[in-house]
């Protein structure tokens, strides 16, 4: 597994700190190589480029609450793993809607980081993407299969559109297919392959990825739509 990218969300700047302070702990301890960021504010983590790894999310906060943030953050990301640290229980089991791995409460005990960390760790190595090189005029690039929004035939090149930015590359969309999810990417067209968990929506001839619009055939219409509803079954 490579670095961790994880974090860590909650509006009480002590409380930040000695969470970061104890993940950081754990992830030395156990030979994990991360990096760990501190948000103070629900809106600052979704409006970061970053797809984190692992999330604390602090349920009780002013602006944004946890719960609030995790609806967003699930809206175009399924795979993170959301663990929210609260000082009253009966909150958490609120989690369940979003897919939370877990929650913790304040104040939070090094064990119980642990035990989540544990957690997480085991659902992260059990999911990992496969990694792709493609080798683009300006050099290799290497990318995980989850940093891929949408894959599109562009002037007889093949153009990578991802979390990290567009890369144009030779080859054809079929072999790109062989080497994805088949529960995860699915072709809307013939231009076009999609990764599911960025698609925010679905109508009868488009869908949105973020603010872009891409058209489905007819012919692949029925099958993107039974792809999509499988994809939100088993990530609820």
């Amino acid at each position: 597994m490579g670095v961790l990218l994880i974090a860590v969300v909650d509006d009480d700047p002590r409380d930040a700190g000695e969470l970061k302070d104890c993940v950081e702990r754990y992830c030395r301890e156990n030979g994990h190589a991360a990096m760990i960021r501190v948000f103070h504010d629900g809106l600052d983590l979704i409006r970061s480029t970053e797809t984190h790894d692992i999330v604390f999310l602090d349920i009780q906060m002013g602006k944004l609450d946890g719960l609030e943030t995790a609806r967003f953050i699930r809206k175009i990301n399924r795979e993170s793993i959301l663990i929210f640290v609260t000082n009253m229980a009966q909150f958490a089991i609120k989690g369940y809607e979003v897919d939370a791995l877990d929650f913790i409460l304040k104040p939070a005990a090094m064990s119980s980081i642990a035990y989540v960390m544990d957690k997480a760790v085991r659902r992260l190595e059990g999911s990992a993407s496969p990694q792709f090189s493609l080798k683009t005029a300006e050099g290799t690039v290497s990318l995980s299969a989850g940093d891929i929004t949408y894959v599109e035939v562009f002037d007889h090149n093949l153009v990578y559109h991802t979390t990290r930015g567009d890369y144009t590359v030779r080859g054809r969309l079929g072999e790109v297919l062989e080497k994805l999810n088949p529960d995860r990417f699915v072709m809307c067209n013939r231009s076009y392959v999609v990764n599911l968990r960025h698609v925010s929506s679905v109508a009868a001839d488009y869908l949105l990825i973020g603010d872009t619009r891409i058209s489905v055939s007819k012919s692949h219409r029925k099958e993107l739509m039974k792809r999509f509803s499988s994809f939100l079954g088993d990530s609820l």
